[in-house]
């Protein structure tokens, strides 16, 4: 197993908004990335990095890119209509992963048991209920029955306190009440574990903010996109507005916005530029919708299936 290569400090769980803060101002040269729960983190990063390239390569390639001229090479607006069943089911499966994640985080120690005993590696994040090879329609209720299935294992797990299980229930409920219309997460929620006062900050070495993306080769924006491409998007987003990274998982990162996107125009470009790097959704946006969720943000929740 690689090693991580960059330090963990611990940060308290329910002061996570502000220590990362706090860590960037008595920090130069600096760039904290919060990860969630370290067991959890490592068990990603064991899982996802076979090869970590260096971060200066990545960042030599970055600065030499016209990242400008990559995405106009590759960025196709979609035909009015298409890829309709598609879009929904990206949509079913951003929301299923958003629900889903303090259940795989619960769920991670009983998983890990079967591994020795099984003598093969177990899932530790539930698979997504709508694959892309699906040919059929997903059923409106399939996710809320999806979700319920998977609170049935956690409860028959022995796992969780009788307030975690209320409050996945009541998002479940919620959902199959009010649909997934307008749903995203906050980053930093998205990766705050559900028990345990504590989760991991990655100390990131930098010049400058954007380029912490170069050390982060544990989640699938590194492998649907070059290493290079991504970091130089990063610096886009930063010398153009502030974009800041400041969460990361297998799946996601999330930015905090330092100068949120101000019009549909400019939100139109970011998420068309995210989807040209592999990304299913951003916010409460997706491949054939508008941006209308990035435009005044302060924070970028972005999601690779």
């Amino acid at each position: 197993m690689l090693e991580i290569p960059f330090r963990l400090e611990s940060v308290p769980a329910d002061k996570a908004d502000t220590a990362i803060y706090e860590m960037i101002e008595r920090r130069p040269g600096v760039s904290p990335v919060l990860l969630g729960d370290a067991d959890v983190f490592s068990t990603e990063w064991a899982e996802q990095v076979d090869e970590f390239e260096e971060p200066e390569d990545i960042l030599a390639e970055a600065r030499s890119l016209d990242i400008d001229t990559w995405f106009a090479n590759r960025i196709r607006k979609p035909v009015p209509g298409e890829s309709g069943v598609g879009a929904t089911r990206r949509i079913l499966n951003g929301v299923h992963r958003v629900a889903a994640v303090p259940v795989d985080v619960m769920l991670l120690p009983v998983r890990a048991l079967s591994w020795p005993l099984s003598g093969h590696r177990p899932q530790f994040l539930s698979t997504s209920p709508f694959e892309e090879s699906s040919a059929k329609e997903p059923q409106g209720d399939y996710l809320v029955d999806m979700l319920r299935t998977q609170l049935a294992e956690l409860e028959a797990a022995g796992e969780g306190t009788a307030e975690e299980l209320a409050e996945i229930r009541a998002v479940i409920e919620e959902i199959a009440l009010e649909g997934t219309k307008g749903m995203f997460p906050d980053p930093v929620a998205y990766v705050t574990p559900r028990r345990g006062g504590q989760l991991a900050a990655g100390l990131l070495d930098t010049a400058e903010p954007w380029e912490s993306a170069a050390w982060l080769q544990h989640g699938a924006y590194a492998i649907c996109a070059p290493k290079a491409v991504f970091v130089a998007h990063c610096r886009w987003l930063w010398q153009q507005h502030r974009a800041r990274i400041i969460t990361a998982s297998t799946d996601h990162v999330g930015f905090q916005m330092e100068r949120p996107l101000q019009s549909p125009e400019v939100a139109a470009d970011v998420l068309d530029r995210f989807i040209a790097l592999g990304a299913t959704e951003i916010n409460a946006d997706h491949p054939g919708t508008d941006g209308a969720s990035l435009v005044g943000a302060t924070r970028l929740w972005v999601w690779w299936d």
